[in-house]
């Protein structure tokens, strides 16, 4: 189940450098990405129009892309411009471009009806770079149907578990307390307290309550703030958002792409606002991260085999699915919506900008 008119995200900024061409695959669809002399970002279709080959295996010329198997050359808006031996370039001699977009620290594709791509569905991320911060990122690939992966991202409650030695060493809580779910546009915003925590990276031994928010997106974008607070704070406000300053505010962002129907990418970061941690601490804030992922990735990848060995078995909910099942269905949805008003599917160039 996959929505189209949405933005993915298909690499990190830093991975698109001058002159290269990256392969990617969203929602099955094969992409090639490369950047102009100005750095502008360009995605193809990673097929060639003439005999299909792979445009990602084809170089980058100034501005433009030229297939390596017969010489032809496509400008950044998916016109072919040269064919080698031949002056008439036909009208469909052209490859399909996708609508993309640089934010944060991502480099985003939308894969639906270009018309519709609009930017400010993207939502707000911190760049890599941004001096505000100390971010350490990285991605990790999945044998499992993405959708997965939003579930374990939309119930904390498996912390407790699933990391009881890593991301829930310490707070039990995770599996007691009930968030408070909000619906969003596109998506859910999951809330809640968790009383009386201690973080190695803060003061050692010293209790903290905690404040967790974040926003999960279509088609899977999850954008964590944990703030700590002096104990106390929590009761003091009635378990109600914080509006005042933190001690501590930790920051994580992560993105799901499913690449193919059995396959997915996460892209992740985690750090906090440069004046409150040094180089160092993030150094093993992230390390605890890299273990809590693994973790997932092996759980995740097991539940997959055993899905799919019979699909036909429906799952047990429990009182902590709320937000993956609200979030399915913003997903079925938007799925039904499209198949109300199917895109077009066919290669064409995009006019120039």
């Amino acid at each position: 189940m996959w929505v189209r008119n949405a933005w993915y995200v298909a690499a990190w900024r830093h991975e698109l450098g001058a002159g290269q061409i990256l392969a990617r695959s969203i929602i099955d669809e094969p992409l090639a990405l490369y950047r102009t002399r100005e750095g502008t970002p360009v995605v193809f279709e990673d097929r060639c129009c003439h005999r299909f080959a792979p445009l990602s295996m084809g170089r980058v010329e100034q501005d433009d892309l030229r297939c390596m198997y017969h010489g032809l050359k496509f400008a950044p808006d998916g016109r072919c411009i040269e064919i080698p031996g031949q002056q008439l370039i036909p009208q469909s001699a052209c490859v399909r471009r996708f609508p993309a977009v640089e934010s944060g620290g991502w480099l985003w594709v939308w894969m639906g009806g270009a018309e519709q791509a609009d930017p400010a569905l993207i939502p707000p991320s911190i760049a890599l770079d941004d001096p505000g911060y100390r971010l350490k990122a990285s991605q990790l690939d999945y044998a499992a149907d993405y959708q997965l992966i939003d579930d374990n991202l939309l119930d904390l409650s498996h912390l407790s578990y699933a990391h009881e030695k890593t991301l829930g060493l310490g707070a039990p809580q995770w599996a007691d307390e009930r968030p408070r779910i909000i619906a969003l546009e596109r998506g859910v915003r999951v809330q809640r307290w968790l009383q009386n925590q201690v973080r190695g990276y803060l003061r050692r031994d010293e209790m903290f309550d905690m404040w967790s928010t974040y926003d999960f997106l279509v088609p899977g974008i999850f954008l964590l703030r944990t703030a700590w607070y002096p104990t106390g704070t929590a009761e003091r406000l009635q378990l109600k958002p914080p509006t005042e300053p933190p001690v501590f505010l930790r920051c994580d962002e992560q993105a799901v792409t499913p690449t193919t129907a059995r396959t997915s990418r996460y892209f992740y970061a985690t750090g906090a606002r440069s004046a409150e941690i040094d180089q160092e601490r993030v150094d093993k804030m992230f390390a605890v991260v890299e273990a809590a992922f693994q973790e997932d990735k092996a759980i995740i990848e097991a539940q997959q085999v055993v899905i799919d060995r019979d699909p036909t078995r429906r799952m047990l909910p429990t009182s902590f699915d709320g937000g993956p099942t609200q979030f399915r269905r913003i997903l079925q949805t938007l799925v039904e919506r499209e198949s109300q008003s199917p895109q077009r599917a066919v290669a064409v160039a995009a006019p120039a900008e």
